[in-house]
C-alpha cells in the first residue's frame, strides 16, 4: 500500500502569493514612511496688490513642508486652509518655529468679508 499523496501546490500560485507578500510588504512600507499632513493655525493675513490672493502668517518647524493652501468662501467670511506636511511619520524634531508668508488663492476677491482660521474657528486679524 502506498503513502498518500501530499497535494502540493502549483508553482504559478506560489509565485501569485509571493507577488502579493512583496507588494503588501511595499504598501505598509510606504504607509508608514509617508509624511503626516495637518492643518496649521494662520496668525494674521495681508492683502496685496492681486484681489484674487492674500499672504497668510503661520509658523510652523523649518522641516516641515507647507502642501496646500485654499479658501472657503461662506457668505460674509472666508475661511483659511493652510496644510503642512512634517518629513516622516517618525519625526521627532525640536520645537521651535519659524514665521512664513504663504499665499491662499481666493474664489471671490476678499472686500469687507471676515478671515476665520480653519483649525481654532477665530478670526484671523489682518497685519
Amino acid at each position: 500500500m502506498s503513502a498518500p499523496r501530499l497535494f502540493l501546490p502549483k508553482r504559478w500560485a506560489l509565485v501569485a502569493v509571493a507577488v502579493l507578500l512583496v507588494i503588501s510588504a511595499y504598501a505598509v512600507v510606504s504607509a508608514v514612511h509617508r509624511a503626516q499632513e495637518f492643518e496649521v493655525p494662520v496668525d494674521s493675513y495681508q492683502v496685496g496688490g492681486d484681489p484674487g490672493f492674500l499672504v497668510a502668517r503661520v509658523e510652523v518647524h523649518p522641516d516641515f513642508e507647507v502642501v496646500r493652501t485654499n479658501a472657503d468662501d461662506q457668505g460674509d467670511r472666508v475661511v483659511l486652509h493652510v496644510v503642512a506636511r512634517q518629513p516622516t511619520l517618525w519625526w521627532s524634531g525640536g520645537d521651535h518655529a519659524e514665521t512664513r508668508w504663504v499665499r491662499v488663492r481666493l474664489g471671490n476677491p476678499l472686500r469687507d468679508r471676515q478671515v476665520v482660521d480653519s483649525v481654532t474657528g477665530n478670526l484671523v486679524p489682518r497685519g
